[in-house]
């Protein structure tokens, strides 16, 4: 990353022999480079299995799947930790987990997990409860250091913060330091949009079916559950991101398609996966999540037709492009009557029609979770710990607080930009502001923009971050811990596809003017 020429690879205490150290991507692609390293391709394998469990698992917002999912990350960790004998390789051994010396977020999520286990430590209330009720009763602490709840894992805790934190930290850390060629991040990649297309294709089969039920077997604790994920909101986001990078790919493939002279079949592939699980998307009601998609689907299409339109080359080709666009426009046309989604732009046309009072509960929440920040705004009330002391702040509120006779209770503050700030304090956001300041900064040094993959999963993460400003979409580690890997993934393909990249979307096309293969002499 940082300081890197070689394609991203950080040399250890010995400098890696050329064997191991992969060459940059080319306009060929990798068809003449040699295959996989064994350890790479069970990382890839591993990575992939893990970010595809989250997901199906309800989301992973139960203990048992948080604990899973810190299993898988162990397992990816082990596999960067053991060492590597390339063939050919006359120097022995190879390390890539020394990589991670060099690796900022490697230190920051370190600092990070180390603060939260403080909280965990020295807690200054401890949760009561006595048949259906509860509350929490101060006890005695290191006033000066990071504080929390004590409370059962099983409901939440700093324990349970860290468990997911700490499956984020390995995960991010063995996909930055083990994955050593684009390959592995396009298999990766593919790997999810299917996985994406089938969990939608489920949303629709059970949306079709009339069940209550996930899965036809599990009740939920909301009825208005999408696919497996217990809450529109979560899937709205996770689904957005899918959709954003299925639409790199298919771009991706497209303009490897024409620097080869071949047929784009992959590019439509991946068009059609972009689009079956953007019905996902407003078949979920979230309406955030299809604003988003709106923005996103304004961006991907300009780019799309602009760069169709600028480019010469045949025109069997561009009819083609464009007799499946019409064929796509009838899909999603025939899917949304189908799919019965007038209810998502009514609900739409009521928000816009009364933005005060449909909004009025998750701004007074806001006003209250301000007042909690700022009574504890250095250290925090401890990860995972918002529920508890929230409802001191938020009974303040009885329009959002009382609910007939009934008082209202609060898990999240239905603002996640907000929401983390008052678990970690100032004190336990720097290493996170530290982590994507980085993450901002190898972006804009690796000039994303010009890359197809890199510039639609950024555009996708940062939808779903503006998203977290109104909803507790980071809440579910499955949007969390994929949004995390993306972002890293879009750095490192930027870095990987460099040639690839240094043409802009949109831009002429080597092929069109007599170059083939990259940057070169005309071909006479």
């Amino acid at each position: 990353m940082a300081g890197d020429s070689d394609g991203g690879v950080t040399p250890s205490s010995r400098p890696f022999s050329p064997a191991f150290v992969p060459a940059h991507g080319d306009f060929r692609g990798e068809s003449g480079r040699p295959p996989l390293h064994p350890l790479e391709t069970a990382l890839v394998g591993v990575t992939a299995l893990h970010l595809c469990f989250l997901p199906w698992a309800l989301g992973t917002m139960h203990a048992w799947s948080q604990l899973t999912s810190l299993g898988f990350s162990i397992v990816g960790f082990v596999l960067v930790a053991w060492p590597r004998v390339e063939p050919g390789d006359i120097d022995g051994k190879q390390w890539p987990v020394v990589r991670l010396q060099r690796f900022p977020v490697f230190w920051a999520g370190l600092v990070l997990l180390g603060y939260v286990a403080v909280q965990g430590l020295n807690p200054a209330w401890r949760l009561i409860i006595v048949a259906h009720e509860w509350w929490i009763e101060p006890i005695s602490h290191v006033s000066w250091l990071p504080s929390g709840v004590d409370a059962p894992f099983a409901i939440a805790n700093p324990w349970r913060a860290l468990t997911v934190y700490g499956s984020l930290w390995l995960l991010v850390c063995s996909v930055w330091a083990g994955f050593f060629r684009r390959k592995s991040y396009h298999a990766l990649f593919s790997i999810l949009v299917c996985n994406a297309f089938f969990l939608a294709l489920l949303g629709v089969l059970q949306k079709l079916s009339g069940t209550d039920r996930i899965f036809w077997s599990y009740v939920p604790s909301n009825s208005e559950f999408v696919s497996s994920f217990i809450y529109p909101n979560h899937a709205g986001p996770y689904f957005n991101l899918m959709v954003a990078l299925a639409a790199g790919l298919a771009w991706w493939h497209r303009q490897r398609a024409r620097r080869r002279l071949k047929t784009s079949g992959q590019a439509f592939f991946f068009m059609f996966l972009a689009v079956f699980t953007g019905l996902a998307v407003i078949s979920s009601y979230s309406r955030m999540s299809v604003v988003m998609l709106l923005v996103l689907t304004a961006f991907a299409g300009g780019l799309f037709v602009l760069g169709l339109f600028r480019r010469t080359g045949r025109i069997r080709e561009r009819m083609a492009f464009l007799l499946l666009t019409l064929a796509l426009a009838g899909f999603i046309g025939t899917g949304l009557v189908v799919l019965q989604t007038a209810k998502v732009w009514e609900r739409l046309a009521d928000q816009v029609a009364h933005p005060v009072a449909f909004d009025r509960d998750r701004t007074l929440a806001r006003q209250a979770s301000w007042d909690m920040l700022r009574d504890r705004w250095l250290l925090g009330w401890g990860a995972g710990c918002f529920r508890y002391n929230f409802q001191d702040y938020v009974a303040k509120y009885p329009e959002i607080y009382y609910d007939g006779n009934y008082r209202r209770y609060w898990e999240h503050a239905h603002d996640d930009l907000l929401e983390f700030p008052v678990e970690l304090g100032a004190a336990g956001m720097l290493p996170l502001a530290g982590i994507l300041g980085y993450a901002a900064w190898q972006l804009g040094r690796r000039r994303f923009w010009r890359n197809a993959v890199s510039f639609c999963t950024v555009l996708g993460c940062a939808l779903v971050l503006l998203h977290a400003w109104v909803d507790f979409v980071f809440q579910n580690p499955a949007v969390f811990l994929t949004w995390s890997v993306l972002l890293i993934g879009a750095v490192r393909w930027a870095e990987l596809d460099q040639p690839g990249g240094r043409r802009a979307l949109g831009a002429p096309d080597p092929a069109a003017s007599g170059r083939v293969g990259g940057p070169g002499p005309k071909t006479k």
